[in-house]
């Protein structure tokens, strides 16, 4: 080993630990990326599926069940509960073809409906909401 400077064979102690330090913030930087990623994933999942579930439940009010204007609520499984508010937007009553037709009149009757999923959430809850309007018919009464 004659000619060789002292020290020019390797990498310092000191070079060696700024070296893990700086591969250490560079992998916890990614991890805290990959966590926020799968976070936000699992919060988009939970919202698609609660806009389907709200999508459903309008979808069996308006073409279910007879309408009722009020507050419904109830818990539609798997951490989501839901809230179901129906008014009546408007109202009217048609009169059948001639005078001698024998059939009642109809009461038309527009609801507004509206449905808000919520489920719980890391800090705060999150909630889905869609409204519709539903239009029903109901055989008026006579005279």
């Amino acid at each position: 080993m004659q000619g060789e400077p002292a020290g020019a064979g390797g990498f310092t102690l000191l070079e060696v630990l700024v070296a893990f330090v700086i591969a250490a913030l560079a992998l916890a930087v990614l991890y805290s990326g990959d966590v926020e990623g799968l976070a936000t994933t699992r919060t988009a999942s939970r919202r698609d599926e609660a806009v389907a579930r709200a999508a459903a439940r309008l979808e069996a009010m308006c073409h279910g069940a007879r309408l009722v204007p009020g507050l419904q609520s109830g818990d539609d499984g798997s951490g989501f509960s839901w809230r179901a508010q129906v008014q009546v937007a408007e109202s009217a009553t048609l009169a059948r073809g001639s005078t001698g037709d024998p059939r009642p009149p109809l009461r038309l009757t527009l609801f507004d409906v509206g449905v808000t999923v919520s489920w719980p959430g890391g800090l705060r809850p999150h909630a889905v909401s869609l409204q519709t309007r539903c239009l029903a018919a109901v055989p008026g009464r006579p005279g």
